[in-house]
C-alpha cells in the first residue's frame, strides 16, 4: 500500500472510531423519537448542564448548534460538553458546503446548455438542479476510461438519461423494474428528440438514443458475466472486442441497499471501470445486527472489513436522523420557528394515543399541516383523518395544555438531536469510502449539490 493511501486509510479508521464513540455516548438522545417527547419525558434525560442552559436559550440562537465549520459571530456560551462536541464535529464531519465553482463556458457543442429549456421542461427545481450537477460532473470525468458508456440501474422515467445522452453525448443504458416507468421514459425520449432535432438537426445520425430495459437485476447474487452480456445485447456492442467494452455505473439517489449493491457490482465486473453515486435513505439499509443470518455480503451497513470487525453499528433511529434536511431546519429556527410547533402538536397527540390506544403507538398520521395555520384542535382533526378518534376532553385536558405550553422545549430537543445528523452520515460515507479503498479503487467523496436544494448532496466517485 502506498504511503499516502496508508495514511488516508489510517485517518479514516481513526475518524470512524472517534465518531462511533460519540454516537454511543449520546445514543439515548440520538435514538429518541421526538413524537415520544412527552410520554417518555425526553427533556429529563438531558444532562443537567444542558437542561439549565437550554431552559433559557432563545430559539433564535439555536442555529449556531447546526453549523460546525465556523464559530464567527456566535452569541451564546454553551455548556463545555456541547463546546467539546462542536469542536469534534468540526474535525470529524465531512463538509456539506458546496465549493465555489470557477465559471466555465460550456463547450459550443454542448446541446444541453444550448437547449436547456427543453431538458428542464416539467422537471421540478430540486430534480433539475440534481440532474444538471450530476450530468456535468460525469462530463468532467475522463470518459475514455469508461468508453463514454453509462449504466443507470433504477433509472425511473429517464430524466437523467436524456440529459446524459442527448445533452452530453453519452451512450446510456437504463435498467428499471417498473414497466410503466420504462414506457413513460421511452415516450419522453421520443418527445424530447422530436423537439431537439427541429432546433439541432446535426444531432440526427450522430446521437445514440438512451436504451431503456424493463429489468430487475439480482444484486444479492451478482452474476458479472450475465450482467455484462445483458448490456452488450442491449447496447448492440457484440462486435466490440471482448476487452474493449467498458462502462460506468451511475446512481442519482439510489435508495437504501441499492447503493452498496451497486458498489459491489462495480467491483465484481471487470468491464465496469467507474462508479458515481449520490446516496440516500440510510434508514433503509440492512445491517448485520438486524439480519443475523444473512451472508456477509448481503447487508448494506457496515461495508468495510474494518467496520465489520469493529462491530460498528448504527440504530435505525440514528440512520433516519442522518437523512434530515439540516440546513432548511437551521433557517426555520432563524425566522419561521413558529412552524416548528408542529413537533409539539405531534408529540402531544402521541401522548394521548399511547394512553388510550397503546396498540396504535407511532401510527402514521397525515403530514403537511402547518402549526401556524391550525390550532391543536384543528391539527388533531386533520392529522388523524378519521383513522384514530381523539376525544375532545383529551384535547382540552390540563395535561395536554401543559404539554403544548412546552413546545419550545420540543424544538430545542429536536435541534440537539439533529446536531448529530452530519456526524452519523459521515460514518456511513466513510465506511463506503474505506470499503472501496481497501479493494484498490481510486475513490473520492465530493459535495455536488447545494444542500438547501438537495440535502443528500455527497457524491462517491471511484475508478478501477
Amino acid at each position: 500500500m502506498e504511503e499516502s493511501l496508508r495514511l488516508q486509510v489510517a485517518e479514516l479508521r481513526q475518524k470512524i472510531v472517534e465518531s462511533s464513540k460519540i454516537v454511543q455516548l449520546y445514543k439515548t438522545l440520538i435514538d429518541a423519537y421526538i413524537v415520544d417527547f412527552f410520554h417518555l419525558k425526553h427533556w429529563n434525560n438531558l444532562p443537567p448542564s444542558w437542561k439549565r442552559c437550554f431552559d433559557t436559550v432563545p430559539i433564535q440562537q439555536l442555529p449556531e448548534l447546526l453549523s460546525f465549520e465556523s464559530r464567527n459571530n456566535e452569541s451564546n456560551v454553551w455548556p463545555l460538553s456541547v463546546l467539546a462536541l462542536r469542536s469534534l464535529f468540526r474535525r470529524l464531519v465531512h463538509t456539506r458546503t458546496k465549493p465555489a465553482e470557477n465559471p466555465q463556458k460550456p463547450p459550443r457543442s454542448c446541446v444541453y446548455h444550448k437547449q436547456s429549456g427543453l431538458f428542464q421542461k416539467s422537471v421540478k427545481l430540486k430534480k433539475r438542479h440534481e440532474i444538471e450537477q450530476f450530468a456535468g460532473d460525469c462530463l468532467r470525468e475522463p470518459a475514455e476510461r469508461f468508453g463514454r458508456t453509462l449504466v443507470d440501474i433504477g433509472s425511473g422515467q429517464g430524466n437523467l438519461a436524456r440529459t446524459l445522452a442527448y445533452g452530453y453525448g453519452f451512450r446510456v443504458c437504463c435498467l428499471e423494474q417498473n414497466e410503466s416507468f420504462v414506457q413513460v421514459a421511452r415516450e419522453k425520449d421520443a418527445e424530447l428528440w422530436r423537439r431537439l432535432t427541429k432546433l439541432e438537426p446535426a444531432l440526427i445520425g450522430s446521437t445514440i438514443h438512451p436504451v431503456h430495459l424493463q429489468e430487475k437485476v439480482n444484486l444479492d447474487h451478482i452474476d458479472p458475466v450475465g450482467f455484462v452480456q445483458l448490456l452488450r445485447v442491449a447496447l448492440n456492442v457484440e462486435k466490440e472486442q471482448t476487452d474493449g467494452f467498458r462502462f460506468g455505473l451511475i446512481g442519482l439517489h439510489p435508495c437504501g441497499d441499492l447503493a452498496p449493491s451497486l458498489l459491489r457490482l462495480f467491483l465484481a465486473c471487470p468491464e465496469c471501470r467507474f462508479v458515481k453515486l449520490v446516496c440516500c435513505c440510510y434508514m433503509k439499509l440492512s445491517c448485520d445486527n438486524s439480519t443475523p443470518n444473512a451472508a456477509a455480503n448481503e447487508y448494506g451497513f457496515p461495508l468495510s472489513e474494518f467496520c465489520r470487525t469493529s462491530k460498528l453499528s448504527l440504530s435505525y433511529e440514528a440512520r433516519e436522523i442522518a437523512c434530515h434536511a439540516i440546513e432548511q431546519y437551521r433557517d426555520k429556527l432563524k425566522s419561521d420557528y413558529g412552524e416548528l410547533k408542529v413537533h409539539a402538536y405531534r408529540a402531544a397527540i402521541e401522548s394521548i394515543i399511547v394512553r388510550l390506544r397503546p396498540d396504535l403507538k407511532h401510527s402514521g398520521l397525515k403530514g403537511g399541516i402547518k402549526a401556524t395555520e391550525a390550532s391543536f384542535d384543528e391539527y388533531c382533526q386533520r392529522a388523524v383523518d378519521g383513522g384514530i378518534i381523539i376525544p375532545r376532553e383529551e384535547i382540552q385536558s390540563e395535561e395536554t395544555q401543559q404539554n403544548l405550553a412546552r413546545w419550545e422545549e420540543v424544538v430545542k430537543f429536536y435541534t440537539l438531536r439533529l446536531m448529530f445528523a452530519p456526524l452519523i452520515e459521515t460514518i456511513v460515507l466513510y465506511d463506503r469510502l474505506l470499503f472501496l479503498l481497501d479493494k484498490g479503487a481510486d475513490t473520492r467523496i465530493d459535495v455536488l449539490f447545494d444542500p438547501y436544494l438537495s440535502p443528500r448532496n455527497h457524491v462517491i466517485t471511484a475508478y478501477k
